[in-house]
């Protein structure tokens, strides 16, 4: 069920009233509901869904007990393996055997061989790589003795399927949520009304300004040769606007249905678009999976290449830079791989990798420069420009992530560089393109909270407040697009 539909605000109303009545002071009982309706929840979609998910769920559970249990190295390190192999593997099959396998039939076939293909019809379960990235980092944070294995069997299974954030993230790591999970929650007013007013957030962004966008963005890809380059950079720029509302409206709905539980996500966006440079935008999108990258790849692979050169120098390259080129060159092929079985998605990882490659090679020449031109780094002039420049740069990579193909893409990005830019684009309603300024005003103003309404309204007059929440409320149900799944379902 979709976190805009009726049926899930039946479904949620249900579970807060019950949650924090019949089961209020008893947090077993608490636990046992919370993963009963996660259950139910994640099924709604398709109940062999969820068979996957209690298999792999009950395969992590064990065994994490097991490493836990082993004091010699050799079998820890083996079941860990193990452990890792099975998530992998679950992961490889449902998301990119037909991927590799038309890959390898493609290869053959270049060199002269005949392959016969075989692909068959696999179902991608919802929400897969982010429920397998959370097994995989309780393996991890087990093996590495950051995290004790719980033994509680219902605890384990509500960590890897707490509901509001199973289908879509945020990927709340295990070693942050199982405390939680383990520890008695009392209901706090304070956190509910935070929690209900990020939640309304979520909701305007995604059924007021990502759904609206929807239309015009998926006529504009589909049938890009019919148009000209003015009107595909709207239809990049609503893009862009409708994969950020689309996502970031999703993580502050699961937030605040998770701060009306009790508990508390990891922010997953704070306000990416106004950032000065690439490596600033990837600390504020998607932060959950960024630093889960970070962490379990991008710091590994670092720390194993180091190992390896022992000179200062290696082909004529600083040691530093080397073990950060392959480590974000590696870490971003597999970041783009993660979001789905396209070349696209791979191009669009290696142009981020690119330029958090460039802007890492550069950063000690531009303070030179700037010291050399005697200039501030808060010039506005020059923060502008940075800015334009990072927004660009996301704006092109969301071609990649969006098109059907690679050279739908390229031909989409040489028709822009067209003369034809300066033609006159299609139409676009006023009133989105007013939601949309207003939004992003919104957004500026509260760039500095965890959300944008976190604190903006709050100490208004509560007459003006109440406006402002209904005037809210009032545009969800007039100008809501027509329902759409939101786009990291997908993935």
């Amino acid at each position: 069920m979709l976190f805009t539909s009726l049926t899930f605000v039946f479904f949620f109303t249900t579970v807060f009233i019950l949650y924090w009545s019949a089961f209020n002071n008893n947090l077993a009982f608490q636990n046992r509901f919370l993963l009963l309706c996660s259950y139910i929840f994640y099924g709604w979609w398709d109940w062999r869904f969820l068979v996957l998910l209690l298999c792999i769920s009950v395969a992590n559970y064990l065994i994490a007990i097991l490493i836990q249990k082993k004091n010699n190295h050799k079998p820890r390190k083996l079941l860990f393996i193990t452990g890792l192999v099975i998530n992998i593997s679950v992961l490889f099959f449902f998301k990119y055997f037909n991927f590799f396998v038309d890959g390898f039939v493609n290869l053959t076939s270049s060199l002269g061989f005949t392959v016969s293909r075989f692909t068959p019809e696999i179902i991608l379960p919802v929400g897969i790589s982010f429920y397998i990235f959370i097994s995989i980092s309780y393996l991890i944070d087990v093996y590495q003795h950051k995290l004790k294995a719980v033994s509680n069997i219902y605890e384990a299974l509500l960590t890897f399927s707490f509901f509001p954030v199973i289908l879509a993230g945020p990927i709340q790591r295990p070693i942050s949520l199982l405390p939680q999970i383990q520890n008695r929650r009392s209901f706090n007013y304070k956190n509910a009304t935070d929690g209900l007013r990020q939640a309304l957030w979520g909701f305007f962004m995604k059924m007021v300004i990502a759904d609206n966008c929807v239309p015009f963005v998926d006529d504009i890809f589909a049938n890009f040769s019919h148009y000209q380059g003015s009107t595909l950079l709207v239809g990049v720029i609503l893009f862009t606007v409708q994969i950020y509302a689309d996502f970031a409206g999703y993580s502050n709905i699961a937030i605040g249905i998770g701060k009306l539980l009790g508990f508390q996500i990891m922010q997953n966006f704070a306000f990416p678009y106004f950032s000065r440079n690439i490596k600033e935008f990837w600390k504020k999108w998607n932060i959950s999976l960024t630093t889960w990258f970070r962490d379990y790849v991008f710091l590994p692979i670092a720390y194993y290449v180091s190992g390896k050169i022992k000179s200062d120098r290696f082909l004529l390259i600083k040691t530093d830079y080397l073990i950060y080129i392959i480590g974000i060159l590696i870490t971003w092929v597999l970041t783009g791989l993660w979001h789905g079985a396209n070349y696209t998605f791979i191009f669009w990882g290696l142009i981020h990798g690119f330029f958090l490659i460039m802007f890492h090679l550069t950063t000690k020449p531009r303070k030179r420069l700037l010291k050399r031109f005697n200039m501030s780094n808060n010039n506005l002039a020059l923060i502008f420009l940075e800015s334009l420049f990072t927004l660009m740069i996301i704006m092109v990579s969301w071609i990649f992530f969006r098109a059907d193909n690679v050279n739908h893409a390229f031909q989409y990005i040489l028709e822009i560089c067209s003369m034809s830019l300066f033609s006159i684009p299609i139409s676009i309603p006023n009133n989105l393109i007013i939601l949309i300024i207003l939004f992003f005003g919104i957004e500026w103003l509260g760039r500095k909270q965890e959300y944008a309404i976190a604190s903006l309204v709050v100490k208004w007059p509560k007459i003006f407040r109440w406006v402002f929440y209904y005037s809210l409320i009032l545009s969800i149900f007039y100008f809501s697009g027509t329902e759409q799944k939101f786009i990291y379902f997908q993935f």
